[in-house]
């Protein structure tokens, strides 16, 4: 059995705002590419017969029609496979077709922590969950200097500045995340 609380979020999102919103339960860093590729997972129970998937099939605008009704999510699909974080991208429809949507995009991610409650807003949207703490996502200029050889796609990319600034501290952790790591801090 796994020892990892099971994080409720609760959500205020439109999926309709959103081209594109996921969720993975990460677990290691894949540094060779950007995007949601840079986080490797583990795979989630199907949902009514589906196959298995990297992706949660209860924050996502694709698996889950009725996210927009469903404010209360019960993010346990990892089941008793451990994993490290839980990462929340929204690539935002506002200014998409004109490529200004980058500002607007949702980006989170989540640290399981028992007994913690956290609360994160950005913009209109509020997110907040029992059993976990959100970390930060480091700045562009907090990218270590040897990944700014790297194409702007990675190092722009708010997922993969995650998976190789806070995510390495975070897959062998302490009993207490460094306050430096989490964005309420």
């Amino acid at each position: 059995m796994s020892t990892q609380p099971t994080i409720t979020l609760h959500h205020n999102l439109d999926p309709e705002a959103f081209m594109w919103l996921w969720a993975k339960y990460v677990t290691t860093p894949n540094l060779g590419k950007h995007c949601t590729a840079s986080l490797k997972s583990v795979s989630v129970r199907p949902r009514e017969g589906g196959r298995r998937s990297a992706y949660s099939q209860l924050f996502s605008k694709a698996a889950n029609p009725k996210m927009k009704l469903t404010t209360d999510l019960l993010l346990n699909e990892a089941g008793t496979k451990p994993y490290t974080a839980l990462y929340l991208c929204g690539v935002s429809a506002a200014g998409y077709t004109q490529k200004k949507n980058y500002p607007h995009n949702l980006h989170a991610a989540i640290l399981p922590a028992a007994g913690k409650n956290d609360t994160y807003r950005f913009e209109d949207w509020t997110l907040s969950i029992e059993n976990g703490l959100f970390t930060r996502i480091p700045t562009f200029e907090e990218l270590p200097s040897k990944y700014h050889h790297l194409p702007q796609a990675y190092q722009t990319c708010r997922i993969f500045r995650w998976a190789a600034c806070i995510l390495p501290q975070l897959v062998n952790p302490s009993a207490t995340p460094p306050d430096h790591l989490l964005l309420n801090h």
